[in-house]
This record gives structure tokens, sequence and C-alpha cells, in this order.
């Protein structure tokens, strides 16, 4: 390894191009070790997709970010390994069904008209502010149970929650205060769900037993922080990366305008081009041997999910935006034991949000001295995105 290559996570400003130091990862050092910040980063698909699967090695246990805030008390699936995460996970993942998400469309597409309507007119919007961080949280909100009301506060929260400062691993005190106020909330919720229940996500884990027990509220709430988390930032950031990068790529916005059908697999090329998630951290279990490098047992390491999404041994042309790209798979939502419940859910949010952005404001322009970058640990995005577009009549609900 040269002197010069270095990775640090929390240099955010990596956040809007990190590819070309992922490249130097893979090709000069791809079992990196950082002893300075105390981890070590895979950045190979092959690596990455095989510390997904052996969870045997390279466990969830330890955490999976090298930094935790707030959720101690908040027992989390994402933090588990099989057998317990394995039957934690079939009693959620009943509500992302394909016939339970299909059946969500309707309302997704209400929201993403109604939303589009309060900025049609103006010919110009902040389409984070004024779309894509609301219409994740309407329907994530939702589906827990929380009441319309609370919306804009879970939102808010889950971004607070999710902010650090450039160049700093520990959580600033605002993080830590989120972090409170949602389990606060959600802990009152889960109080107001057990004496009226309702169908929504929160009830049906209140009548759920696992091994013939019921679930703890820790359990619950740690459901609750899993889901408002996954479900807000992540699914925010494709949205907006998916427009920033079509916005970016003409040729391949053309053709998506020319043939709507196109649209999934613009989606999925966003997903692999610019991952939301750019890593997750495991701990060793045992000593790891890969690439004449051994890990000793007991280490952080980090799944590059960015990196592996940009490997020329996986993917032709990796830095090409191409949604015509045909690819067997890509790691943007995990794999294995640990692929992303609301994947499902994402996908669909994203597809509904191109198709009405694309109808309605077909020749939107971004302004690129108005995007910035969240500073946000493991989930990379934008923070701004101002666009311009040719103003028109609202259509109504």
């Amino acid at each position: 390894m040269t002197d010069s290559l270095e990775y640090n996570p929390f240099a955010y400003a990596m956040h809007e191009d990190p590819y070309p130091t992922y490249a130097r990862l893979r090709d000069e050092e791809p079992v990196y070790q950082n002893e300075k910040l105390g981890f070590w980063a895979l950045s190979r698909f092959d690596d990455v997709l095989a510390g997904y699967r052996d969870w045997a090695a390279f466990t969830s246990t330890g955490g999976i970010a090298l930094e935790e805030v707030g959720t101690d008390s908040a027992p989390s699936m994402i933090g588990m390994d099989p057998p317990d995460q394995t039957a934690l996970r079939k009693l959620v993942v009943r509500a992302f069904t394909p016939t339970r998400v299909g059946a969500l469309e309707p309302r997704v597409r209400r929201l993403t008209t109604g939303f589009l309507d309060q900025v049609v007119e103006a010919g110009e919007c902040d389409l984070i502010e004024r779309f894509a961080a609301l219409l994740p949280s309407d329907v994530i909100s939702t589906l827990l149970g929380a009441p319309q009301e609370v919306h804009s506060d879970l939102r808010i929260w889950t971004e607070t929650l999710m902010h650090r400062e450039d160049g700093v691993a520990k959580p600033p005190e605002a993080a830590n205060q989120a972090a409170k106020s949602l389990i606060d909330y959600f802990g009152v919720l889960i109080e107001e769900k057990r004496k009226q229940p309702a169908d929504d996500l929160v009830s049906a884990l209140l009548e759920a037993e696992l091994d013939g027990r019921r679930l703890a509220d820790l359990e619950i709430l740690g459901f609750c922080f899993l889901l408002i988390s996954g479900g807000n930032e992540t699914t925010e950031k494709l949205i907006a990366n998916t427009v920033h990068q079509l916005a970016r790529h003409p040729d391949q916005r053309r053709a998506l305008l020319d043939d709507p059908s196109r649209i999934p697999d613009a989606v999925e090329e966003s997903l692999r081009f610019r991952s939301p998630t750019q890593y997750m951290v495991r701990t060793t279990l045992r000593d790891v041997s890969l690439r004449d490098r051994t890990i000793p047992a007991g280490h952080k390491v980090m799944l590059l999910i960015g990196a592996a999404n940009h490997d020329e041994r996986q993917f032709d042309a990796p830095e090409r935006f191409d949604i015509a790209r045909k690819m067997e798979r890509h790691l943007a939502f995990g794999f294995g034991v640990h692929f992303c419940l609301g994947a499902r859910l994402a996908r669909l949010e994203a597809r509904v949000a191109m198709e009405e952005i694309h109808q309605r404001l077909p020749d939107y322009r971004v302004d690129e001295s108005g995007v910035s970058v969240v500073h946000a640990g493991n989930v990379a995005g934008l923070a701004t995105l101002p666009i311009r577009f040719s103003p028109s009549a609202p259509i109504g609900v």
C-alpha cells in the first residue's frame, strides 16, 4: 500500500465521489487495514459477498457501523445472526410480501402526486425537501401505525440521528437526543397500540408469537428503529440519487422518457451506481485468511458495498451509468440472511416516484451549484437537490 492510500469513512466529501479511492483499495489492497481508526475493509465484490454469506465468521452482533448511537436499549434484528435473527425476521417479513407491498401502490401514488401538486406551479424546488424526504417518511410511518401529525417529527428525528460531523466518528449530541426522542415516541406508540390495535405493523408485532412467547417491548422498539431509519433515509437517497444521475446522463434520461417501462431498470442501475448504503460492518468471530492477509478474531470489518458495486470483475465498465445494463445482482440491499426487508417497498416507491416525476416534470434541470451531500455515516447521498422545470397546473389528488 502506498503512503497516500487511506480510506476514512468519516470524510464525508468522499460521499459525492468515493469511487476513485474504492478502485485503489480494490487494486492495491483489497484486504485493507486502517490501524488508526481500528478497522479492516473488504472492497472486491466476491469478498463483500462472502462477508455477507459467512455470518459464522463475520458476525453482525458486534454492531453494523463503526459507531453506534442511542439504540443500546433497542436491540435490532440487523444486529443479530441466525437462528435468533431468522426467527424474528419471519415475523416482520409478513409486512413486506409481494401482495402487501403491491397493495400500497395506490397510496404511494396518491402521496407522490399530492407532493408534486405542491411544487409544479412554482417551476423550481429542492426535490429532497419538497418530495424525496417526504414520501418515504409518510409511507413507513403509516406502515408502523404512526398518525399523520407525527410523521414530520419522525423524519426530522431520523435525519438528526444519522447526522455526523465531517471527519468525526463520534455521534454529535443532537443525534443522541434524536435517538431518545424516537425511543420515547415509539414507547408511547407501542402502549397505544396495545390498548387499541389497528391494521399496522406495531399492532401486528404486539400480537405475534415467537417460540410460544410474545415479543418484548424492547424487541418491537428495535423493529421500529430499524424500519424508520431504513425506510426514511435510504429510500430518500435512492430517489434523489436516481434523479441526479439521470440529469447528469441526458442520453439515459431520454431513453427512459421514450420508454417508461425502463424505469425499474433505471432504479436498479441507480442502486448499483450510487448505493445509498455504502458499507456495513461485521466483527470477525475467528481469524479469517483472505488474499494473503489474516484478519484476527474480534476485529471490525467494513463490507464496502459501494466499492463492490463498482468492481470491474463483476460489472462491465462499472463507472458508466447505463440503464440498459444487464446484471445478475448487486449488493445495494445486502445479501442472504441480511438482505433488506424493505427492498421491495423501496423499489415500489422509487418506481412510482420516477414515473410521476418524469411525466409531470420531464424537463427538470439540476442546479449543481446548490447540490450538497449528507454527513451520515454509512448512508451516502444528497442533502439538497435544487431543480428547475417548466411550470404546470396541479392535477389534484
